[in-house]
């Protein structure tokens, strides 16, 4: 795949050095000034549409991603009323970020929109489908209502935080987790925890995404661990970048899981023959995109395969962004189902390491095992 700057450099050559220096100069200097970053992203011409999972599947320039922006734009200026059919196409990103990779500026479609969702949102431009999850976030701090109360004791060297969607669709991952955490000498322990928060956000109620953060950073640091780690992405960037960002602190810098082990894994013995789906919010948003690849690779007999797109350049699973999987159901499968035949060209087995992911391929008919599932099958429990 070309480079996102091979345009400029054939200009460059194309221009020669008289013609070369002005064209660089007002490109540096329209980075530094001019027009707002949402204006300059709802002028492109969708130079990073290519690599947009929405603009590929679904296919429509309303949703794609200067589409977005456009539409942003429109109702900033007030020339398009908040209504509901107006902000809809704003909830058709899944916040992957593959635009920043390809962007000259490294926009983020979902950051540039997000000020805009905000404010709709703030004046009651509120999907019915997103009501559930912002009164269980309200009530509980938990997305998915109220959770079952659990007392780990609070013992241990290494504190081990699941993630909603793990902790409630997926326990039996958590489990195999901790035992290989134990395997490689850990004493690993689990806390009575909350949402990371990331839903509100990304939906667009920030207020209510500081609230619930701030409970969960108080959770967090009570429990004096110095070691944390994740295995949802998704909460790692949470931890990791948001809260900074709005003046949540936690004590100690939280790891997810495969960056943890991706040094840690000497010795490890397996077999067979696996395909990586790489998290779209472990690779661009924490900057890992080999991080999964470095960890199973390390895993002496076993075979590890990469789709076309991989690495730094992804495919997100459909589910992400938490807003697509509930208005548009469809297209998030129809994205979902784009990515497992690219994954299964290579092998039967997809392994990921987010457990949205892992939910997103497996509910659409693809064998899918967490990274934590296939380490534990190499281990003596």
């Amino acid at each position: 795949m070309p480079g996102k700057w091979d345009w400029l450099k054939d200009e460059l050559r194309a221009s020669g050095l008289a013609g070369a220096t002005p064209l660089v100069i007002r490109f540096i200097s329209g980075r530094l000034r001019g027009p707002d970053d949402l204006v300059k992203c709802a002028l492109c011409p969708n130079m990073c549409r290519h690599a947009c999972p929405v603009g590929i599947v679904d296919g429509r320039e309303t949703t794609s991603p200067a589409g977005k922006t456009r539409a942003a734009l429109l109702l900033r200026q007030g020339r398009l009323q908040p209504t509901l059919e107006n902000v809809s196409p704003l909830y058709t990103c899944l916040s992957c970020n593959a635009c920043s990779v390809w962007c000259p500026f490294g926009f983020s479609v979902a950051d540039l929109v997000r000020p805009v969702k905000e404010k709709a949102a703030g004046g009651g431009s509120i999907f019915k489908e997103f009501r559930e999850v912002f009164e269980n976030l309200e009530k509980h701090g938990y997305v998915y209502g109220e959770p079952k109360r659990e007392d780990s004791g609070l013992h241990g060297d290494l504190l081990y935080l699941r993630g909603c969607t793990l902790r409630e669709k997926q326990p039996g991952v958590a489990e195999k987790a901790e035992h290989v955490l134990e395997e490689l000498g850990y004493r690993p322990f689990t806390i009575d925890e909350a949402c990371c928060g990331i839903p509100a956000y990304n939906l667009g109620n920030t207020r209510l995404f500081k609230r619930v953060a701030e409970k969960q950073a108080e959770k967090i640091n009570s429990s004096g661990a110095g070691i944390i780690v994740a295995s949802c992405p998704s909460c790692v960037y949470a931890y990791r970048v948001l809260y900074p960002k709005h003046g949540v602190k936690i004590n100690a810098e939280v790891n997810h899981i495969a960056e943890f082990l991706e040094d840690r894994l000497k010795g490890f013995k397996g077999e067979g023959r696996v395909v990586i789906h790489n998290p779209c919010k472990l690779a661009f948003a924490l900057g890992k995109p080999k991080a999964l690849y470095n960890t199973l690779s390390s895993v002496e007999g076993l075979t590890v395969r990469e789709p076309r797109r991989s690495g730094g350049e992804t495919f997100c699973c459909g589910y992400g962004g938490s807003a697509v999987p509930r208005l548009n159901p469809q297209l998030a499968r129809r994205i979902a189902l784009e990515r497992g035949v690219e994954l299964t060209e290579e092998a039967e087995t997809i392994v990921t390491a987010c457990p949205t992911c892992k939910l997103a391929l497996e509910s659409n008919g693809f064998k899918v095992l967490d990274v934590m599932e296939l380490l534990h099958s190499f281990t003596s429990g």
